[in-house]
């Protein structure tokens, strides 16, 4: 049954589904920003592990370069992190909206139901009086009939 509901919820549910996939996106991201970070890690370990078992190559500017990298690495994750926070906050109160719509649609169906059911059985109440009526009706014409006969 349709509702006059439909229409904003479909529309609530493509912003749901439109902050779900920037959630994933910005998540997505997160888990590139770590691999990054990590592997930046492996890197500056395995040059400093080459550094100190040869003398003549320095990797003092390598560690610095990597560091800079990764410093500006965790700048972009604070950044990403406070996108999704939002996101996140956004979607729970976006959620919140289509449950309560979903909830004045659901109502509306049950009310609708409601007001059928109590016609149709309005319908019934009226045609088993007019047959009770009818009947009571053709049992007085039968006994008036049967009175005038004597």
């Amino acid at each position: 049954m349709s509702t006059p509901f439909d229409a904003t919820l479909r529309l609530r549910q493509r912003e749901m589904d439109a902050m779900q996939v920037s959630i994933s996106v910005e998540v997505n991201q997160l888990a590139v920003i770590e691999q990054t970070r990590t592997a930046i890690d492996r890197s500056v370990r395995h040059e400093a592990q080459v550094a100190a078992t040869e003398w003549a190559c320095s990797a003092h500017a390598f560690v610095a370069r990597m560091r800079a990298q990764r410093a500006g690495l965790l700048h972009e994750r604070a950044s990403v992190d406070a996108r999704l926070t939002r996101l996140r906050s956004e979607a729970a109160e976006a959620y919140g909206a289509l449950r309560a719509i979903a909830g004045a649609a659901d109502r509306y169906r049950a009310e609708a139901d409601r007001v059928a059911a109590s016609a149709e059985q309005e319908r019934i109440d009226d045609f088993s009086a007019a047959r009770f009526t009818h009947r009571q009706a053709a049992i007085r014409r039968s006994r008036d009939e049967g009175g005038r006969e004597t």
